[in-house]
């Protein structure tokens, strides 16, 4: 079983950039309450969310022949839960991209204030037929790839 914490895809420019949005349900099965607090994604699936997100962006500028397998990732800030209900609008940008590997920054908002933010994510190009099938993800691809 595989987790898929984007929902749809806005936009992208091939090697340049990616924007999507998860959406955070009511009936979320990996919401907390933290010792009584509201319940809200784990800041863990928040950022699970924008690397997938960077990975469609391989995955997409490579036509389906390359991922992403995360590295490294220099700094993550957490500003403010999401909460059921809530969207999550993500936007991961390319520092550099090379045969051998792609540096991205990531970010996302609810409504128009951050939530949270990343920055020096490094991600090694493998062969994506290795981990995934292609095929599959065509497919997913089509289903989620939505421009507003």
């Amino acid at each position: 079983m595989r987790f898929r914490f984007v929902d749809q895809i806005t936009e992208w420019r091939s090697g340049e950039f990616i924007a999507g949005l998860k959406k955070v349900s009511f009936e979320e099965y990996t919401l907390r309450e933290a010792f009584g607090a509201d319940p809200c994604l784990p800041e863990t699936l928040v950022l699970e969310s924008i690397l997938q997100l960077g990975n469609w962006l391989i995955i997409l500028t490579s036509d389906f022949q390359q991922m992403g397998m995360l590295a490294r990732i220099d700094r993550v800030q957490f500003i403010r839960p999401l909460r059921p209900g809530e969207t999550l609008r993500m936007r991961v940008k390319v520092v550099r991209f090379r045969e051998d590997g792609v540096l991205f920054d990531g970010s996302g908002l609810v409504g128009d204030k951050p939530a949270v933010r990343g920055t020096g994510c490094l991600a090694p190009l493998v062969p994506l037929d290795d981990y995934e099938d292609p095929c599959d993800l065509r497919v997913l691809s089509e289903e989620i790839a939505r421009p507003e």
